[in-house]
């Protein structure tokens, strides 16, 4: 056999797998290699191996090779108000250095790297990051900084950020108490392998902005927190479509909000 044959042979197998198209929404490198380029669960295969079409799964550590990647420009940005923030813990963890210290400069650079989050801080700091972390609460009074490069625009502030996000987008909003008899979120859904994805994405097509998975299988939706449902620490157990998530736990919701 030529060297020829035996290179071709070699990579056949591959360029084969990759040109598959996801028929279950799973894609990527580590998830059966399948694209989602024409798929029908949207044509971005998230970090996480599978398929959509919102900033979470286009914007940073898409698979670029396995679909499309890029924050689309269809999507807008949404201001989120001001958050707090710390040097030691940031509430988004990468900074970028910006020419132009303005709104509109930190978010085009935020996109421009995958980034579906962007916050101003000191009039002159620009940060990015995929969700909002440690621990960082909406209702700060300390964003009164101007933007440097435009005074009529706030930067934040010390240890404050104005806070904008690419929407519509989820975000965690940590884990709810759920009762049988008197639930947090009105609507249920019956899902098959329940994921994070899956339950969000049925909550956001019945037109839902709170997300809420439970005891591992189950999903419920709603558009506001009722019946006294209020943060628990108990939210432990894996998803049944993913072992790598969590999906709630007895009486405990993972809960998600949808900024749109």
């Amino acid at each position: 056999m030529s060297n020829g044959l035996a290179i071709e042979r070699h990579r056949r197998p591959t360029i084969l797998e990759r040109q598959l198209v996801s028929t279950d929404g799973l894609c990527g490198a580590f998830n059966g290699t399948a694209t989602c380029a024409r798929s029908a669960f949207g044509n971005c295969c998230s970090q996480f191996g599978y398929c959509g079409a919102d900033p979470a799964y286009c914007g940073a550590g898409c698979q670029v090779g396995y679909g499309v990647c890029g924050v689309d420009s269809t999507y807008r940005w949404l201001s989120l108000g001001c958050y707090t923030d710390n040097t030691n813990a940031r509430t988004l963890n990468t900074s970028i250095l910006v020419p132009g210290h303005t709104v509109e400069a930190c978010q085009a650079a935020c996109a421009a790297a995958g980034f579906t989050f962007a916050g101003m801080e000191y009039g002159t700091q620009c940060f990015c990051g995929t969700a909002i972390q440690n621990g960082a609460t909406f209702g700060s009074l300390g964003c009164t900084t101007p933007c440097a490069a435009d005074p009529a625009e706030i930067c934040g502030g010390s240890e404050a950020i104005s806070m904008y996000a690419v929407v519509p987008i989820w975000q965690s909003v940590g884990c709810y108490s759920d009762n049988t008899k008197a639930r947090t979120l009105s609507k249920s859904y019956n899902i098959a392998g329940n994921t994070v994805e899956k339950c969000q994405q049925a909550c956001k097509d019945g037109g839902y902005v709170y997300a809420g998975m439970e005891y591992g299988t189950q999903c419920f939706c709603g558009n506001s927190i009722d019946n006294s449902g209020m943060p628990t620490s108990g939210c432990g157990l894996p998803c049944a479509g993913d072992a790598s998530q969590i999906c709630g736990g007895s009486n405990a919701l993972s809960m998600y909000y949808l900024f749109q």
